[in-house]
């Protein structure tokens, strides 16, 4: 369970953690398995390697991820998002999943003296296996993915799996000699400490309990220098460096839609605060604005104040951060806003479907102040085929607001390009802004999205199928 909760990890910078990158591992790992078991239980009957010897081999496999790391960006680019996915997840998380299906056959062979205690001895391997699973799943999840670097992780699983090895050996008394079991665990420990995942002007990387976080600077091609907040493989804040902006286009666009408006409004939430560069950049337009924000990962707001124009100062006296989910957040709130911006992405380029439901946006309504608006960003194609969610999406916002329009914010890109649309929704055509931009071609189309039925990701995979531009 290390191996496959740190594996989507580890694919997340390329793919994000949608249903495709986990699809992959999942699938791809309990293949392994099953071959393994399929291996494992031969060897076993002919007295093939013993239990150290398998258990060493899953060793020295599992930090192969650890030195892969650039595996996959060339796939994704190379074979497309699904095949791409898959033949990672395969590169990547097969061999160790290989040995540690072969085990299993192999300890109970090894552990079984006569045919009538066959049943009770795979009774017993399958419920310690299951229960270190179990274990295994709460460690990763809850403990050691935010304390450990990947590479560290994978390096210490990898470490555990050749003392097992020897523990394998000395109990039973066949695998490897304690020489080659103590050189393999060296190897792994190196293996793991070169196996740093570099990234072009990485500036800080780290696991969370929510996902995979990275700062970066480079040089944007219109020549600026641009400072980003990755979290598991999307880019959800940029600024320029010199002036301390918003640097992603549809934070721009944004300001213009506020701009006719922004006189009357008092009130802000944002709801998604990533590095606090819309926050930020409203306050200093103007410094009297309330702006409440919902980021689920207090991690992130930390390096908000490190890395970014929120941490220019000490103190941001309109800026309230709650650290929440923002469903719950608006479940329990009692404020009133007149504008409503939900900027949330929980993965490469899909947004929560908890957040884009009927139910999600009534509630929205309710915190909305008279003549208030809401604004949803976005990421879909413009074209027929592929804008199934954006669609539903139009359907649910009609289904709650009498007045909406989107907006792309790229307008001279093909359509098939994925680009940032913004769904701005009133109770009344008079509350929305009165701007000189074109609206999206099409319109809304299937049912509305509801709690009960909200095939969000499924929707969004039409961008996946031919990769994202």
């Amino acid at each position: 369970m290390v191996v496959e909760i740190a594996g989507a990890r580890v694919m997340a910078p390329a793919f994000g953690l949608s249903a495709v990158p986990w699809t992959a591992v999942i699938g791809v790992i309990l293949a392994a398995l099953a071959v393994g078991n399929w291996f494992g239980g031969r060897w076993a009957d002919r007295e093939r390697p013993g239990v150290g010897l398998i258990l060493a081999s899953a060793g020295v496999t599992t930090v192969i991820p650890a030195v892969g790391s650039g595996l996959p960006f060339w796939a994704v680019q190379r074979l497309g998002f699904i095949p791409g996915a898959l033949i990672t997840a395969a590169v990547l998380f097969a061999p160790s999943a290989f040995f540690l299906g072969a085990v299993t056959p192999a300890l109970v062979s090894a552990d079984t003296a006569t045919v009538t205690s066959v049943g009770r001895r795979v009774g017993n391997v399958g419920a310690v296996a299951t229960l270190g699973s179990i274990a295994g799943t709460f460690m990763t999840g809850f403990v050691l993915l935010p304390l450990f670097p990947l590479p560290l992780l994978l390096g210490l699983t990898a470490t555990g799996f050749v003392a097992l090895a020897g523990l394998a050996t000395a109990v039973l008394g066949h695998g490897p000699r304690r020489e080659l079991l103590a050189g393999i665990a060296l190897g792994t420990v190196a293996l793991s400490a070169v196996g740093r995942w570099e990234t072009a002007g990485l500036l800080h990387q780290e696991e969370t309990l929510y996902g995979s976080v990275r700062v970066t600077q480079r040089e944007w091609r219109d020549g600026r220098t641009v400072r980003e907040l990755w979290q598991n493989g999307g880019s959800s804040s940029a600024e320029d460096v010199a002036t301390g902006l918003p640097a992603h286009p549809y934070a721009t666009a944004l300001g213009v839609l506020m701009e006719p408006m922004i006189e009357r409004v008092d009130s802000v939430l944002v709801m998604g605060g990533g590095a606090l560069s819309l926050p930020v950049a409203l306050a200093c337009r103007q410094p009297e604005l309330t702006v409440d924000v919902v980021e689920l990962d207090p991690a992130v707001t930390r390096l908000a104040r490190d890395y970014f124009a929120y941490g220019g100062r000490p103190d941001w006296p309109g800026i309230h951060v709650t650290h929440e989910d923002a469903r719950l957040f608006l479940r329990r709130s009692e404020a009133r806003y007149d504008v409503i911006v939900l900027d949330v992405f929980d993965h490469l380029v899909t947004v929560p479907w908890t957040m884009v439901t009927v139910e999600a946006l009534a509630s929205m309504r309710e915190r909305l102040a008279p003549g208030g608006v809401i604004v949803v960003n976005t990421l879909t194609p413009l074209d027929e085929r592929r804008a199934g969610f954006f669609r539903r999406l139009l359907a649910t916002v009609e289904a709650v607001f009498p007045a909406v329009r989107a907006y792309p914010v790229t307008t001279d890109a093909p359509p098939t390009v994925t680009r940032n649309v913004l769904v701005v929704a009133a109770a009344g055509e008079d509350a929305l802004p009165h701007i000189d931009w074109d609206q999206a071609q099409w319109g809304a189309d299937g049912p509305p999205l509801t709690d009960a039925h909200a095939p969000v990701e499924y929707l969004q995979s039409k961008m996946f199928l031919e990769g994202l531009p």
